[in-house]
C-alpha cells in the first residue's frame, strides 16, 4: 500500500540520508588525504612539480568521494522508519 508523500516522511528520509552522508564525507576526506599524501610524497620525491601533483591528486580525491557517496543511499534502502519502510517496488509495466 502506498503512503502519501508528506513533509514529515520526507524529512525522516532526508535526515537518515544526511547524517550517513556526512559520515561518508569525513571517511572520504580521510581516505583521500591519506592516498593524496602518499601520492604527493612519492611524486615529490620524483621531482614532480606541486602543480602536477595537485592536478593528479584532485581528481583521485573526487573519484574516491563519488565511490563512497553511494554507501549512505544503500544504507537507507530497506530501512524501517516506523510507520513505513523505504523499499524498491518493481513497476507493473516492466516486462522482466
Amino acid at each position: 500500500m502506498e503512503l502519501e508523500i508528506t513533509w514529515k516522511r520526507t524529512v525522516k528520509i532526508w535526515w537518515s540520508y544526511l547524517w550517513r552522508n556526512l559520515i561518508a564525507i569525513v571517511v572520504a576526506s580521510i581516505i583521500g588525504g591519506i592516498i593524496g599524501g602518499i601520492l604527493g610524497f612519492i611524486m615529490g620525491a620524483m621531482g614532480v612539480s606541486l602543480e602536477i601533483i595537485q592536478l593528479v591528486s584532485a581528481p583521485i580525491g573526487g573519484i574516491i568521494g563519488l565511490l563512497i557517496s553511494i554507501f549512505p543511499m544503500r544504507l537507507i534502502l530497506g530501512k524501517d522508519f516506523g510507520e513505513f519502510r523505504l523499499v524498491l517496488v518493481k513497476s507493473e509495466d516492466t516486462l522482466e
